[in-house]
């Protein structure tokens, strides 16, 4: 009987036993063995994460919140002062909380903070996970800087050209460089002549100083500015903490000019070239009273002016029937080429040898002269090298001087049209200005093209065309009722600084400043399309280096004049 008895409970036990294996969850990749583990597995609860972050509230003060954990026994708030490098235990609260407020928080500071929620785990959580899958504390960490929110300049809205004379409208917005900060209530603005030398213009609240508000920035106007003249600004903000401002970083500077208005000259020619005198006078005149101060820089004047002009076709074909030599800078003809029936586009350098306020008076250039509006200056200008020699107005049918000059703080190209009797300015790009014209060419198909690139600006950086470059010009153009772009290839074959003496091209070429070079372009196969019936396009595309810029491309349609 008592053996029975061991036997029953043997039986027992063994079956107790296969029933709690089958109840353990199946590991990863195996199938459960049965319905019941299937329902043990729903019932276990997945082990959460904790998340954590940190906010100024209203007083001041850094509320830390964070998600509940359900298996978290407390939570332990930690605070470090260098990057969490070393912690700080700030408290230890019960599991039904989820925040907290540090009231030790200083301000202007770069706090991390860190909490930790010791867990506590049920059998059940012993029979479904393994021991590394259930960590004893869980750990997240965030940062906060409880400066001041800081104030800075809308990049985008302040690159735009100024439009109110007078004024100068700057915009900005807040932000704590993206970190939770305190609330800006009020400015200070900085306004110099340069980046390193501010003085404070204006210091006030928001709501006092601002012309207005719109989406995410506020305006504010400086209206003690001259036309034309470059300030630059910074911008921080405060905040009024117990009575006392409490600031954030101040802005990057940033430089803005002052809007100024078109100006507007008129032009006279004075005296031409005779028998006697080789210059010209001609009488620049600021007409508005409106117009900003024009600077005529001496060291531009005495040798970098430059004038474009075309003989007219009259007088160019009587000094051919004469045979008379053309008194131009380029060679009116070539070896092997009948007498172009177009005059060709010329260049020339003058000077400006003398100048008078009242047109009695003269005397030489030794500075720079300034033109107030209202007021005329007259220039006495002669070609600057030696020999050449200044046609009559009457002979040209295009006769224009050009010369940088400041405009109130600006560079600016000043274009004198003698012909036209007319004046103004051109803005100046800080890629540089050129100018190309076509010297030569024969309408229809040509066996070679005469070009002149000219570097107007002095402010212009050297220009360097290697000799790769000059065996490799893109010419693009369009035939008559075809819209396919057809393309090119052009080489450099010689070269000239004159247009008169050529060299054949055998290395770089170096363009700087107010020069001008001459190149003779050929084709590598057939003729070159231009001016052809119908045609629509002769675009030049021509490859450098500008200073630094090893990428930089000129192009310019030849078919739409020089």
């Amino acid at each position: 009987m008592i053996r029975k008895k061991i036997m029953i409970s043997g039986f027992l036990c063994l079956l107790c036993g296969t029933m709690l294996v089958s109840c353990k969850p199946a590991r990863q990749g195996e199938k459960s063995s049965d319905a019941f583990t299937a329902s043990m597995v729903a019932d276990v609860r997945p082990i959460e994460e904790i998340k954590v972050s940190a906010k100024m509230d209203e007083s001041s003060q850094v509320r830390i919140s964070w998600n509940q954990v359900s298996r978290a026994a407390s939570y332990v708030v930690c605070r470090s002062d260098n990057d969490g490098s070393e912690w700080k235990k700030l408290k230890e609260l019960t599991p039904d909380k989820t925040s907290y407020v540090d009231d030790t928080a200083a301000m202007g500071m770069d706090y991390h903070y860190k909490v930790e929620a010791a867990c506590e785990y049920s059998q059940t959580d012993h029979f479904a996970y393994d021991k590394d899958q259930m960590p004893q504390k869980l750990t997240a960490e965030c940062n906060i800087y409880t400066g001041v929110g800081g104030a800075f300049w809308d990049q985008k809205a302040m690159k735009a050209k100024q439009q109110k004379i007078g004024e100068i409208l700057l915009t900005y917005s807040f932000g704590g460089e993206g970190k939770e900060a305190v609330e800006p209530e009020g400015v200070e603005i900085y306004r110099g002549t340069s980046a390193g030398h501010m003085k404070l213009l204006e210091r006030g609240l928001v709501k006092d100083i601002s012309t207005q508000e719109f989406d995410f920035g506020t305006n504010y106007v400086d209206s003690a500015v001259e036309q034309g003249k470059t300030y630059f600004y910074q911008i921080r903000a405060y905040a009024l903490l117990n009575g006392e401002r409490v600031y954030g970083k101040r802005s990057d500077a940033i430089e803005v000019q002052a809007a100024e208005p078109e100006g507007v000259y008129s032009l006279r020619l004075v005296r031409e070239p005779d028998s006697y005198r080789s210059n010209i006078v001609v009488a620049l005149t600021s007409t508005k009273k409106e117009n900003g101060v024009l600077t005529l820089l001496s060291d531009i004047l005495t040798q970098k002016i430059t004038m474009m002009y075309r003989m007219s076709a009259d007088y160019y074909a009587q000094q051919a029937m004469d045979g008379s030599e053309v008194t131009v800078s380029t060679a009116s003809r070539s070896s092997d080429q009948k007498q172009a029936k177009k005059p060709p586009y010329q260049a020339m350098k003058l000077k400006a040898d003398r100048y008078s306020m009242d047109g009695r008076y003269f005397q030489s250039v030794t500075g720079d002269i300034v033109l107030d509006p209202q007021k005329t200056v007259y220039l006495e200008l002669s070609p600057a090298a030696s020999g050449q020699t200044l046609l009559a107005s009457a002979n040209l049918s295009v006769e224009e001087i050009s010369f940088q000059a400041r405009y109130n703080e600006g560079k600016h190209l000043m274009k004198l049209d003698v012909k036209g009797q007319k004046a103004f300015m051109e803005d100046l790009s800080s890629d540089g200005g050129y100018q190309i014209w076509t010297e030569s060419a024969t309408k229809g198909q040509s066996d070679q093209i005469r070009i002149g690139l000219l570097s107007r600006y002095s402010g212009n950086q050297t220009l360097k065309i290697s000799q790769e470059q000059l065996l490799a010009v893109t010419y693009r153009y369009q035939r008559k009722n075809d819209d396919k772009l057809l393309e090119m290839t052009l080489a450099a074959e010689k070269y000239s600084t004159d247009g008169v003496k050529w060299k054949k091209v055998s290395g770089d070429i170096m363009l700087k400043a107010d020069e001008l070079v001459y190149l003779q372009l050929v084709p590598q196969q057939d003729r070159i399309p231009y001016r052809q019936k119908g045609q629509r396009h002769g675009d030049l595309i021509l490859s450098g280096t500008y200073g630094q810029n090893t990428s930089w491309t000129l192009q310019t349609d030849l078919l739409k004049g020089e």
